[in-house]
């Protein structure tokens, strides 16, 4: 492997529908698709929405527990549905991940949601989200930071990839790294495609059902924390079985924050690339997105080419 500075660049007119930016004091819901948080946390939302000069909205499910799971099912999945038909917001904000967000898709009104494209954000276990907003609605959707997390304590990277997604009507040139973090080539190339993906367990879970990860001529992101290495094995060994290694057209990897073996063990990206070695599809590694400090903000839907071999960008005119 060897560090370099890639050329990222949306195709000009191309990708998922872009829901329309944001402006300072649009109505911005919060919605708590997966896991619960105690009060404190969710004032710590309420004031992240507002840092941004926007409204918080904050859904019933908020403040509701139901063991691991923010509240019950159907109420989880009433809210998502609600913020997305209630045309006087324009934004959506997961509170967390932790896990729920598989057990929604049969629950949501994908008519209605197709309808009403809002910028929506969050990552992890909400990749199960994202991943069914681009494919089954046709809409972006972003991969970054939620309002838990404490937006006014985001490092400048962070933030300002945050509101640049978030607030920019062009996202150009978006997909950046912090200064000193090398991007890492794992199989020379250019590459070509949507941009979709996320969080590797996530990917994996869904995997055989109607809403798995269609990887056909894209470009598949895959981040994760806190997974053994034998299980981040087990979930790149699965997609590679299911043909989605077979299928893209590249690969970015993201961070792996806290996976860990036994000394001896192999690396992440060694993993990566003992499984799809047989595919020689142009790969990175060390893209700073996922659960990290300081992370990138991700257009998921937007279609990119990447160049390893001249690093110049291979914008169409």
């Amino acid at each position: 492997m060897r560090g370099f500075i890639p050329s990222f660049r949306p195709v000009s007119g191309a990708g998922l529908k872009r829901p329309a930016p944001l402006k300072k004091g649009d109505r911005a819901a919060i919605i708590a698709p997966a896991s619960p948080v105690p009060k404190a946390v969710l004032d710590t939302a309420v004031q992240s929405i507002k840092f941004l000069d926007l409204v918080p909205v904050v859904m019933p499910g908020c403040a509701l527990s139901s063991g691991y799971l923010a509240g019950p099912d159907p109420v989880r999945a009433r809210d998502l549905n609600q913020a997305f038909a209630d045309p006087s917001i324009s934004g959506i904000f997961c509170l967390r991940g932790g896990y729920g967000t598989p057990r929604l898709l049969p629950l949501l009104d994908f008519k209605t949601i197709q309808k009403n494209p809002k910028r929506f954000i969050g990552y992890s276990d909400i990749t199960a989200l994202h991943t069914a907003f681009n494919q089954i609605c046709g809409f972006m959707t972003f991969h970054g930071p939620m309002p838990s997390a404490d937006y006014r304590k985001l490092d400048p990277f962070s933030l300002g990839s945050l509101k640049h997604s978030l607030f920019a009507s062009s996202l150009s040139g978006f997909l950046k790294n912090p200064s000193g973090e090398s991007f890492q080539v794992l199989y020379p190339g250019k590459a070509r495609g949507i941009l979709t993906g996320g969080n590797l367990s996530m990917l994996a879970a869904t995997l055989g059902s109607p809403y798995e990860i269609d990887a056909r001529g894209k470009i598949l992101f895959i981040e994760e924390v806190s997974e053994p290495l034998y299980r981040v094995d087990r979930c790149l060994t699965a997609l590679n079985l299911a043909g989605k290694f077979r299928d893209c057209a590249g690969v970015i990897l993201g961070t792996f924050t806290d996976c860990q073996g036994a000394s001896d063990s192999l690396t992440p990206e060694e993993i990566f690339q003992e499984i799809t070695a047989p595919w020689r599809k142009p790969a990175i590694a060390n893209f700073r997105a996922g659960h990290v400090d300081s992370q990138s903000t991700v257009a998921l839907g937007m279609e990119i080419q990447f160049n390893t071999d001249t690093l110049k960008p291979l914008v169409r005119p």
